[in-house]
């Protein structure tokens, strides 16, 4: 077992409120469930009712993955979201004027050893940078990547498709109803050495993937990118600029290495963006 380096970061943009919430656990080994969690959420549902849902979603992921009984990471995590999506629709329907339409995306990934796993419903992508490359990990729940395969069939231009009113639009949120799509690693995804990741709400996409890659490569020598990736979000002055949200995590030295990100929790004791 090695240890983790990590490091987490938000900024509000141009936004009236932060939906964004985040919670970062170093799991106990006895638990025998991986060794660090990792979640985001973005909330929608306008008011306070799409920070109440991230903020809900981002604890009661983290507490139900450690108080469940053992089963597999994946069986775990599946378990976890169908909890969590439950938990949601007691909240919209105990106060269903104020809650109705509340909902967020989910991001949530395990870190066991050598490789990941994770579950994701929504926008929010999942990168693996090797080599200077960047590779999306996870399915992009928005109207967008079905108008990809529209672009791909030739039903319709890249043009059209990248000025397409809804093609920000979720077709999968945790809203306490049907979960449309899941998007679940069944087997882990196994890590090379000096392999990064990356977790991140879709105000990122403000950035291209080309300037991710940079500031990622650069994080290989003056360490964490979260800071340098925001102060680059806010360079674009996108006067609609959506909440952001960055996680990053790579493999330490050594389980006795201690970092300037890594910090001895123990259970139960957790690191939430809405006490940041």
């Amino acid at each position: 077992m090695r240890a983790w380096i990590h490091d987490e970061n938000r900024d509000q943009g141009c936004r009236v409120r932060q939906e964004d919430d985040y919670g970062v656990f170093e799991l106990p080994p006895q638990l025998e469930a991986g060794e660090l969690l990792l979640v985001l959420a973005d909330g929608m549902g306008g008011e306070q009712a799409g920070a109440f849902a991230s903020a809900l979603t981002v604890r009661g992921f983290i507490e139900t993955y450690d108080a469940l009984p053992a089963v597999s990471i994946p069986d775990r995590l599946e378990q976890t979201l169908r909890y969590v999506n439950e938990r949601m629709a007691l909240e919209v329907a105990s106060d269903p004027q104020n809650l109705r339409g509340m909902g967020c995306t989910l991001l949530a990934v395990v870190l066991a050893d050598q490789s990941l796993y994770w579950i994701s419903v929504g926008d929010s992508p999942l990168w693996l940078w090797r080599r200077g490359r960047l590779h999306r990990l996870n399915q992009d729940h928005a109207y967008r990547s079905v108008l990809a395969e529209r672009v791909s069939a030739g039903d319709i231009s890249a043009e059209e498709a990248a000025n397409h009113p809804e093609r920000n639009a979720l077709i999968s949120a945790v809203t306490g109803e049907t979960l449309e799509l899941v998007d679940l690693s069944r087997e882990p995804f196994a890590l090379k050495p000096n392999d990064q990741i990356l977790l991140a709400s879709d105000g990122i996409l403000t950035l291209s993937e080309r300037e991710i890659c940079r500031i990622l490569k650069a994080a290989c020598s003056f360490g964490s990118p979260c800071q340098p990736l925001l102060a680059a979000v806010t360079s674009h002055q996108n006067p609609q600029q959506d909440n952001t949200t960055v996680l990053w995590a790579k493999h330490g030295p050594s389980p006795a290495a201690e970092s300037f990100w890594r910090q001895p929790w123990v259970r139960n004791t957790l690191l939430f963006g809405f006490l940041a």
